[in-house]
């Protein structure tokens, strides 16, 4: 019976292992913001010095990413942060939260109005068109893809 070299059988291993590693990853849902640097104008947010309103408004995001991900943000955090949509004021990564939306009134309230449609039952596309109507008046929205 012929065996195989130990090295050889680590590296093939590590390599497997770290193959599936990076597939699961690329499929999760965060794929696109996990690597979503945070802006030099923002920092990370403590949830747990936050009231529960608001540790309430970040989870909601954090844990509705397609939604939030097809939503622009109307308070100009697109120019000034880099962000893509109204996830990104919320979110950097997966237990990273900004600090940005814990301070805009813009953030806080079209998060509140998205969860609130939703609840009602809107699809994405009723609800996009709610905030772009409703929220246009603040300002350039974000580069979000309908």
């Amino acid at each position: 019976m012929h065996r195989l070299p130990f090295w050889l059988v680590v590296t093939g291993t590590t390599l497997l292992l770290g193959t599936f590693a990076a597939a699961i990853f690329a499929l999760a849902p965060w794929e696109s913001s996990a690597a979503r640097p945070r802006s030099d104008l923002e920092y990370e947010l403590d949830l747990s010095t936050q009231p529960a309103e608001m540790v309430a408004t970040y989870h909601y995001m954090e844990d509705h990413p397609a939604i939030g991900k097809q939503i622009p943000c109307y308070c100009g955090c697109g120019e000034a942060l880099g962000h893509r949509y109204l996830l990104d004021c919320f979110v950097i990564r997966p237990g990273v939260y900004s600090d940005h939306a814990s301070g805009c009134m813009v953030c806080g309230n079209e998060a509140t109005d998205v969860r609130r449609l939703t609840d009602e039952g809107q699809d994405a596309r009723a609800i996009r068109n709610w905030i772009d109507t409703e929220y246009a008046k603040y300002g350039p929205p974000t580069d979000t893809p309908r």
